[in-house]
This record gives structure tokens, C-alpha cells and sequence, in this order.
């Protein structure tokens, strides 16, 4: 019995109504009296209970002359039940997604505090990508700044492929500090590059109000973090200015 009622609990059922229905499932159909005897509950109460149930699926009630009677539909429909809080989980997960730029930019404002968000997907990477040219695009001087790490760069781009293709088509410029060998300057047109001998294993980029850094795990899983803070966003560009200036 303790596992019916942990699976009762799981698919979100209140205690009168894990009571009611567990009085109503050896019975197959009962009236709200008989229910109430049988689980001590008020019939207010039992009829409020058995209303929900009925509409997560899990009863079905017919009027038999003046009295309400109600019958347990089989138990395979609480699997039913958790296809459909599935389903609506899924439908309120794209709804915040969709609406969490314009919550961030509220966030954001409260106190001057800054956004961060976390990705750890190639598909968070490639919305950060897509970012990128969408917050550059819109600035005046479509210019961004970024550190380009030996350790991330054989398989960033590869989230987005026509990133280069996107990047050109909308006049985007880019400076570049290599870290570490390697980087085919052909790959990076509308940039200027410039080299370390140093790897690092993050990647780092700063345009426009926002710092984006990269990297993998110990699984090789992408991960990254955006920064959305102008000061933040300005000393690290006076950083890498300063650096620009001194590498040969």
C-alpha cells in the first residue's frame, strides 16, 4: 500500500485525494456517502476531491437519480495523467524560454545588478553564437573582441558552422588574440588576428554589454556563461585592448 500511495503522491495527488481514491479503488464505484464513511472526510470535501480526480482522468462520475456515483477508471490512465503534465511542463518551458530575454532584461535592471545565464549544451553554445551577431549587429560599430583558445576552437564553430557565413553576410568585424597554435586565418575573414604562444582551455568573447566564456568539461561536454554587465563587459575590453597593443 505504501507504494500505491508514493505513486499517488508522484503524479501530484493532495492527501484527501490519495484517500478518497485509494477508498474508491477496491470498490470500483461508490457514492460521495459511502465514501465519506469510508474515509472519515466531510462530503464537501470527498465531492471537491473527486471533482479534481475526475478531471486529472482518474475517475468518472454518472448521476444514478438524485445521487452523484462515481467510478475509478483504470489505473493505466495515470500514466495518461503524467503524459499530459509532461506535455504541459514542456508548454510552459518554451513559453519561459521565450519570454526569459525580456525577464533577464527586467532582472537586470534591479539595482544595476548584472544578467548571467548558463549553458551546457551544443545548443546553449549556439545560442550564445547566435547572440553574438545578434547584440553586434545591432551596435554602431559591429566590432567584437575575443580570445580564441586552441583547447575550445577545433569544435565551437562546429555547433554553428555558417557562423563565419552569418558573421560577414551582416559586416561584423572581429579581433582576434590566438591562444595557442593553430587557426586558419582564412576561416576568420573581416578579422584582425594576433597570437600567443599560450594555450587556455577557455574561450572568451566580449561585444557589446556582454562577456561570454566557453569551455568543456572533463566529458567534453560544452559549457558556458554569459555576462550581461556593461562595466564588466568595458574593463574586459580595456584588458584586451591593452594586451592588443603590446603583441607583436
Amino acid at each position: 500500500m505504501l507504494e500505491v500511495k508514493d505513486a499517488l503522491k508522484g503524479i501530484g495527488l493532495a492527501d484527501k485525494e490519495m484517500q478518497v481514491y485509494s477508498a474508491l479503488l477496491p470498490l470500483g464505484s461508490a457514492s460521495i456517502r459511502i465514501l465519506a464513511l469510508r474515509t472519515g472526510i466531510n462530503r464537501g470535501s470527498v465531492h471537491d476531491a473527486l471533482n479534481s480526480l475526475e478531471q486529472k482522468g482518474l475517475v468518472s462520475g454518472e448521476r444514478k437519480g438524485s445521487r452523484r456515483h462515481f467510478s475509478v477508471r483504470s489505473p493505466e490512465n495515470i500514466i495518461d495523467t503524467l503524459e499530459a503534465q509532461k506535455k504541459k511542463i514542456e508548454r510552459s518551458e518554451d513559453m519561459v524560454r521565450q519570454a526569459l530575454p525580456a525577464l533577464l532584461s527586467f532582472y537586470s535592471k534591479q539595482g544595476g545588478r548584472p544578467s548571467v545565464e548558463y549553458f551546457d549544451s551544443d545548443e546553449g553554445i549556439r545560442k550564445i553564437l547566435e547572440d553574438v551577431l545578434i547584440t553586434v549587429d545591432a551596435l554602431p560599430e559591429k566590432e567584437y573582441a575575443l580570445y580564441s583558445s586552441k583547447s575550445a576552437r577545433s569544435y565551437l564553430y562546429k555547433l554553428y558552422p555558417d557562423f563565419t557565413k552569418e558573421k560577414i553576410k551582416r559586416g561584423i568585424n572581429t579581433k582576434v588574440i590566438a591562444l595557442g597554435e593553430g587557426g586558419d586565418p582564412a576561416n576568420l575573414k573581416m578579422a584582425e588576428r594576433k597570437w600567443l604562444d599560450s594555450d587556455a582551455p577557455a574561450y572568451i568573447l566580449i561585444y557589446g554589454p556582454k562577456v561570454a566564456m566557453i569551455s568543456a568539461a572533463e566529458d567534453d561536454t560544452p559549457f558556458g556563461v554569459l555576462i550581461k554587465d556593461d562595466k564588466i563587459a568595458r574593463t574586459q575590453r580595456i584588458l584586451f585592448d591593452n594586451l592588443w597593443s603590446r603583441i607583436i
